[in-house]
């Protein structure tokens, strides 16, 4: 499992308690572990990943006074619960464009008309896990696009970008 795999993992999992409840409650990563398909994976890796999220501002993380800064306890952010559906999004997006078998095509379509984004978020991940033959590179490149290192830093140019060019805008209109 690649980093952005295990990023999924944890703010799908966050995402799911967010909307089953447990909205705001801290998640323990040693939780998060034991229920998710974590459990197999070098537990540095694991605390690696939790503190590039926190980082990121994926998540909001808690931690003990003698865990070197790693967060003991997590729960997602809006920008977390946002990257989580837009990876469906693109996963959908690429899935009906790359496909021409009618019975997918159906099948996300009739997933894309649910209302409700939880549910539509956990069919289509059931769907392409029990399909992973099928879409494990549009998986992966959609967990590339929203989950890579690059991210963060797009986000900060593109906003430092739009500082620059409102501050030349702003200043060009003083007499």
């Amino acid at each position: 499992m690649d980093h952005q795999e295990i990023r999924f993992q944890i703010l799908y999992y966050l995402y799911n308690k967010h909307y089953s409840g447990e909205f705001g409650t801290y998640q323990s990563i040693d939780g998060i572990v034991r229920e998710t398909e974590l459990r197999a994976i070098e537990r540095n890796l694991i605390r690696g990943n939790v503190d590039y999220l926190k980082d990121s501002g994926f998540i909001k993380g808690r931690r003990m006074i003698n865990n070197y800064g790693y967060p003991k306890s997590v729960v997602i952010t809006n920008y977390g619960i946002q990257t989580i559906e837009n990876v469906i999004k693109q996963i959908i997006k690429e899935i009906k464009s790359q496909q021409d078998n009618e019975d997918v095509q159906n099948k996300i379509d009739t997933i894309s008309a649910d209302a409700h984004s939880k549910n539509r978020v956990n069919r289509i991940w059931e769907y392409i896990k029990s399909k992973a033959e099928f879409f494990s590179d549009i998986t992966q490149r959609a967990l590339k696009i929203y989950l890579s290192g690059g991210v963060k830093i797009w986000s900060i140019l593109v906003q430092y970008c739009s500082m620059i060019s409102f501050s030349y805008l702003f200043f060009d209109f003083i007499p």
